[in-house]
């Protein structure tokens, strides 16, 4: 069964946390499982349980929503709403995935949506229960191998390493991007994350793998392959974040 995709809504204008609602309740893969009234109350909710996602207003008594954001640690993905658009640039330093200005209408909260799921689910409809202690690529000493061979439908493919850009799981296989071509296999992700080289290669996701070689560009919950967004799984967030620091310094 799909699970839910767990979010909060935090603004002090009751009509705009009613818009809100709304619109979620119009989202089966949404649960909303607090509304709050400021920030101290959102606070209070992100503290005692797992939330995927936020919705947060800025201008806020108190504590702004910036400020909540910069509080939190480790953050679930945040979306601003706000009828300002001068704290836009802040706000995506903060890595919010995404700043609604108001009046936002179903289309555009929609269009949101579809990116946190592609943040949280990889694209295929179902949020992920990450585990932590699972390993992002092998820690073999054995000698590094510079081919991968992989099982498609119908022949075995010899593929050089370096022409891998990322693996991505989708449903009940797992398609190899590379620089000229999308190779289908069903062998697992993580019976191909063993098999590459971790000086290399490294898991972002229960969904992708990505070569460290191809990365264009990261922050604390995506990275850019050949100008395509994969997002950082929270649970592999602190190791891939160290590895991909280590690797631009």
């Amino acid at each position: 069964m799909t699970n839910k995709i767990k979010c909060i809504i935090v603004d002090d204008e009751p009509l705009a946390r009613d818009v809100l609602e709304g619109y979620a309740k119009q989202i089966d893969q949404l649960e909303v499982v607090a509304i709050c009234a400021n920030a101290v109350e959102a606070f209070g909710h992100l503290q005692k349980q797992e939330i995927d996602l936020v919705f947060l207003d800025i201008k806020m008594p108190k504590i702004n929503g910036l400020e909540l954001l910069e509080s939190l640690n480790p953050t679930p993905l945040v979306v601003f709403t706000t009828a300002y658009r001068e704290f836009a640039i802040k706000a995506f330093e903060l890595d919010a995935i995404d700043y609604l200005l108001k009046p936002i209408s179903l289309s555009r909260f929609m269009k949101t949506i579809s990116k946190a799921n592609k943040y949280l689910c990889g694209g295929n409809g179902h949020v992920h229960t990450e585990t932590p202690n699972e390993s992002p690529v092998s820690n073999s000493t054995k000698e590094e191998p510079e081919l991968l061979y992989i099982k498609t439908q119908r022949k075995i493919v010899k593929l050089d390493l370096s022409d891998i850009s990322y693996l991505e799981s989708l449903n009940d296989k797992v398609i190899i991007h590379t620089s000229k071509s999308e190779i289908p296999t069903t062998q697992r992700i993580g019976y191909l994350a063993e098999k590459l080289p971790k000086t290399h290669f490294i898991r972002i996701h229960r969904s992708f793998i990505v070569s460290l070689d191809k990365v264009t560009a990261f922050n604390s919950i995506m990275v850019e392959v050949h100008g395509k967004e994969l997002p950082i799984g929270r649970n592999y967030r602190s190791h891939a974040l160290e590895v991909l620091q280590r690797q631009s310094s």
